[in-house]
């Protein structure tokens, strides 16, 4: 237990671990029964046993799809977390509620959920429920699919010990959520359908194997935690599939029978979805189309959005196998829909990882401190915010490439079509380098025309890979708008790295060299 001592015995305390336990792996009526007579024995009045009930109704709640309820179980949770000061069950409350608002699709305040529930985690010493704090943000920045910001998490709840109630599949569920999670992220990166993600899938896929095989062997030898053994076998058959699809087959079919067996319905739906691109792999393909079917039958309604995804584009793309009227159309626009998700993706991490920040500067950090280093037209940093990140990576020693960016025929824009049109270019090109960089660079505009993104700890070819990605997302815009500046749409780029042997203060100077010379090729 953590350092709030639950003042109630040993067994009620039991009681309440065990209701958590069933809740989790497929026995959710069970748990709901046993909480609600938990809750009526200990009368409402607010402690840390209620409050743990609480939490626990919320995760019963969720597991059974019943959002209402889950978040009437957050809402009184939250409440007595307050009232007997303790936020570490606000901490892990909140999670609750944003997993159940974004799966319902009811929106909510996310964001403001977010940076409360860091918040009341920073202020949280009790050390079971900080670990627990950190596998429930995880799961909420896992469904917002800001997984940037979920894996940090899923980490920390891998190196702490602290259980509140020392569930046997508390060491096993942090790494499964690791596997899952970039599985998940891995098929994100698959749907773009961009071979520059060639490399990244792959390593997401190998990371998942890697704790697939961690959640193995920290599984405890006991008929209880079967549920979570079978979860393991699932994610490592998903992520070594290409490796050896006739033994991915045999294992996912096994595994999908077993789970079915649980009554666990939305993993059920994975494990299909998985099967069948298994069997797609190894040539099967009417089985495989009779999987993915199967597995669209199994989806549930309040499955998360990204288990829909999985589930409903592995049915597209086995119907597209044998040429299905309306099939390669579907896909098509399949596709299109992944690469707007991911964009707007992109920039809900941007807003959650601003309003963060935000929260955690200091109070001289307020909103005059952030104006100060950001350019008004188009929300990224301006020249002050480029000149004290290139500093940091001079100070620190870090790697750093630098791209430098000129947006060109704004002048021609703002001559023939006036200024408005040529402010929307900017804010374009901006809104552009912002989806194409990755969420730990970041995207200045110096001024005019030119804008800079400074990429910390790249790997050999990441300045070159970006700048692939930048004018293949400016052809695209350009061949397809129906406005005629936009249509002008165009960017020069060069760029310059500290693995070339330059000082940082060098950077500059050299990617703006290399511009040029991009520009001079063009005319």
């Amino acid at each position: 237990m953590g350092n709030g001592e639950m003042a109630v015995g040993a067994a009620l305390t039991a009681r309440i671990a065990a209701a958590m336990t069933a809740a989790q792996s497929g026995g959710h009526e069970s748990a709901a029964a046993e909480i609600d007579a938990i809750r009526a024995e200990l009368g409402g009045v607010p402690s840390y046993a209620l409050a743990a009930a609480e939490y626990v109704r919320g995760v019963t709640a969720h597991h059974a799809s019943d959002a209402d309820e889950a978040l009437r179980a957050v809402d009184a949770c939250v409440e007595i977390a307050r009232a007997i000061d303790e936020p570490g069950w606000e901490a892990n409350a909140l999670p609750v509620r944003i997993i159940n608002l974004a799966r319902s699709g009811r929106g909510g305040d996310t964001v403001n959920d977010l940076v409360a529930a860091e918040a009341a985690l920073n202020r949280t010493k009790d050390a079971g429920l900080i670990a627990w704090a950190h596998t429930g943000l995880g799961y909420a920045y896992d469904v917002l699919r800001l997984f940037e910001l979920c894996i940090p998490h899923y980490e920390l709840a891998t190196q702490l010990d602290d259980d509140v109630f020392d569930l046997a599949e508390s060491e096993a569920i942090d790494r499964l959520n690791l596997a899952e999670t970039y599985l998940r992220w891995a098929h994100e990166l698959e749907r773009l359908g961009d071979p520059l993600y060639t490399k990244e899938i792959e390593e997401r896929l190998a990371s998942a194997a890697y704790w697939s095989r961690e959640a193995e062997r920290v599984i405890v030898d006991d008929e209880s935690q079967e549920f979570w053994r079978l979860s393991a076998r699932l994610w490592l058959a998903a992520a070594v599939t290409a490796e050896d699809p006739e033994q991915a087959v045999s294992d996912l079919t096994a595994i999908r029978d077993e789970i079915s067996k649980l009554g666990e319905t939305e993993r059920l739906a994975i494990a299909g979805a998985y099967l069948a691109r298994a069997l797609r792999a190894h040539g099967k393909t009417d089985e495989a189309k009779a999987a993915a079917d199967r597995a669209a039958d199994d989806l549930i309604p309040l499955a998360d959005p990204s288990t829909h995804i999985l589930v409903l584009q592995t049915r597209s793309e086995m119907a597209a196998i044998d040429g299905t009227p309306g099939s390669a159309a579907g896909l098509a626009y399949a596709r299109s829909v992944a690469q707007g998700w991911w964009k707007e993706r992109q920039r809900a991490l941007n807003a959650v990882r601003h309003a963060l920040a935000a929260h955690d500067l200091p109070a001289r950090h307020d909103a005059e401190w952030h104006a100060a280093r950001q350019d008004p037209l188009t929300g990224v940093g301006n020249r002050r915010a480029l000149d004290e990140r290139l500093t940091a990576a001079r100070d620190s020693g870090r790697a750093v490439t630098l791209l430098a960016i000129d947006v060109d025929r704004l002048k021609v824009v703002n001559d023939t079509f006036g200024h408005a049109c040529g402010d929307e270019l900017l804010q374009v090109a901006a809104n552009l380098l912002v989806e194409q960089a990755r969420a730990t660079d970041a995207v200045v505009r110096s001024g005019g025309d030119e804008f800079f993104v400074v990429l910390d700890q790249p790997d050999a070819k990441g300045g070159a890979q970006l700048a692939e990605r930048i004018r293949v997302a400016v052809e695209a815009i350009a061949a397809t708008t129906d406005k005629p500046w936009l249509r002008r749409l165009g960017l020069s780029l060069g760029y310059a790295a500290t693995a070339e042997g330059l000082g940082v203060e060098q950077l500059i100077n050299r990617a703006d060299l290399r511009l040029y010379e991009d520009k001079r090729r063009k005319s």
